[in-house]
């Protein structure tokens, strides 16, 4: 028989046996709702990286659309495609003449037109704007970074006359009918590919 002194009163209380079984309990719980909050918080942020990804592009394949599309022919400054390499990446250089900002500001007139200039440069997707063709300085030149993390920014040029794709446009006769965009980007996420977006945009005006 047991010493009344070393049994437990089960009216009084829990044995040693049921609060250990609780404690694991609980701490089970405990490690389910909070890996399950570490994944939620997870699927979260990657949707927030993609919307703002997705975002970015909208902006950038818009504004280049926009511009692009209403190029015109312009004698002093002809349209340019330059092909171009960076760390073995594409790195083109266009540079065309447009009626409008790619921002809704269209051009009042014909010495209002513009001189814009897309390229590469290191991890950014650059921009140049002058808006004044025939300015005696460099003041109306203006640079705005369009997206960081470019991996690769290629543009093909297709030729009208000949039905052919081209890599490059350095005639100063007519436009190239239409315009194949694409901008590869290095994803945010550690080991994730590189993702390519690409635009067909026909030039209206020639």
């Amino acid at each position: 028989m047991s010493s009344p002194a070393l049994r437990f009163n089960n009216d009084a209380g829990f044995t040693l046996v049921e609060a250990l079984l609780a404690v694991a309990l609980l701490a089970t719980m405990g490690a389910i709702v909070f890996s399950s909050l570490v994944t939620t918080t997870q699927v979260v942020d990657a949707g927030r990286t993609a919307a703002i990804r997705e975002q970015t592009v909208r902006r950038v394949l818009r504004l280049m659309a926009d511009e692009l599309s209403i190029g015109v022919k312009e004698t002093t400054y002809p349209w340019s495609g330059i092909n171009g390499t960076q760390n073995g990446q594409p790195a083109d250089t266009v540079a065309f003449v447009t009626l409008s900002d790619g921002f809704g500001v269209r051009a009042g007139q014909e010495t209002d037109r513009l001189r814009v200039i897309y390229t590469r440069e290191g991890d950014r997707l650059i921009r140049f704007v002058r808006r004044n063709l025939y300015g005696l300085t460099d003041e109306s030149l203006e640079q705005l970074d369009l997206a960081t993390n470019v991996k690769g920014f290629n543009v093909r040029y297709y030729n009208g006359l000949s039905r052919t794709w081209v890599d490059e446009w350095l005639a100063s006769g007519p436009l190239p009918m239409a315009i194949l965009v694409e901008v590869t980007f290095l994803d945010a996420q550690k080991d994730a590919e590189p993702y390519t977006i690409r635009e067909w945009i026909t030039v209206g005006i020639s």
